[in-house]
């Protein structure tokens, strides 16, 4: 059976401006990779400008390959067993934004936070995370009603205008960001990780969406030729069904934090669905006690 890690050792010392610029690398891939994925249906000729520059393709390369190289430099510069160095190594060379979170040199059981330093992973790390991003994150999801208010008043003819249509997709593209660097910060601080995601899963959706999107977005490119007109259509409209979707688990995101922000109010909601959950219980209990009465053992 696998032990928890170990962070009763001595806090780890340095490594400030080492970890702070591959923090910048990490964040500078996750936002190239965040101006391509499919935000909308606003953006199209943005996005696709930037897969065909020149220059996107070696940025993007060059920032994985730092990733990679200062992965395999910092295998030698921690003491803790090699496999945990090496699945370190391995998670942020397939997904390069988890640099932010982790390094190959990283001791077990420890986090190092911008402007922090260095943490032990747990609930009073989780904690005042949570407080330090809520209020930005509120913010940052308030985002989406601008976004809204231009799809619905630009509607089809949003297209025809392109300022307005950039403006839209880079603002969901920060939005989509910034949740994706919160979700990654507070899995890493979070003790029990599989409960957080279950706990945040509508955070999970709102990351996942457009990449979903994008996959078919691909997929669509790459068999436009073999496809008919109606199957075009159909998905079209399956991207407008992500899009949807994606919008829905934002404002339902946004609904919970401005609750979050009113402890009275919250308070009550979560009294709520408590008595609503001791009701469903009671039903539960009964029906076992009935089926208990008709078949005595």
């Amino acid at each position: 059976m696998m032990s928890a890690p170990s962070t009763s050792g001595p806090i780890p010392q340095g490594g400030a401006i080492r970890h702070g610029l591959m923090l910048l690398v990490s964040v500078a891939f996750l936002t190239l990779v965040g101006i391509v994925l499919p935000h909308g249906d606003s953006g199209e000729e943005f996005r696709e400008w930037c897969l065909s520059h020149a220059h996107f393709r070696p940025l993007l390369l060059a920032l994985w390959a730092m990733i990679v190289i200062e992965g395999i430099a910092g295998l030698f510069a921690t003491h803790d067993a090699w496999a945990a160095r090496l699945k370190r190594l391995l998670l942020t060379v397939l997904l390069p934004p988890l640099r932010m979170i982790t390094a190959s040199s990283k001791p077990e059981g420890w986090l190092w936070l911008p402007g922090i330093g260095w943490k032990r992973v747990g609930e009073e790390t989780s904690e005042q995370l949570e407080q330090k991003l809520a209020l930005p994150m509120v913010i940052l999801t308030l985002l989406v009603l601008p976004v809204l208010g231009a799809e619905l008043t630009g509607g089809e003819t949003l297209d025809n205008h392109p300022r307005m249509a950039l403006a839209t997709h880079l603002t969901t593209c920060v939005i989509w960001i910034g949740f994706t660097m919160e979700f990654l910060w507070m899995i890493a601080a979070a003790p029990n990780k599989p409960t957080y995601c279950l706990k945040n899963w509508i955070n999970l959706v709102i990351i996942l969406l457009p990449l979903v999107a994008f996959l078919r977005v691909l997929n669509l490119f790459r068999f436009t030729r073999m496809l008919r007109a109606g199957k075009l259509l159909r998905a079209y409209r399956l991207r407008g069904l992500w899009t949807r979707l994606w919008r829905l688990a934002l404002l339902f995101n946004l609904l919970e934090r401005l609750q979050q922000r009113d402890p009275a109010k919250y308070c009550a909601t979560l009294e709520k669905k408590i008595a609503g959950l001791e009701e469903e219980l009671g039903k539960l209990q009964t029906k076992l006690a009935q089926m208990r009465d008709r078949n005595p053992t």
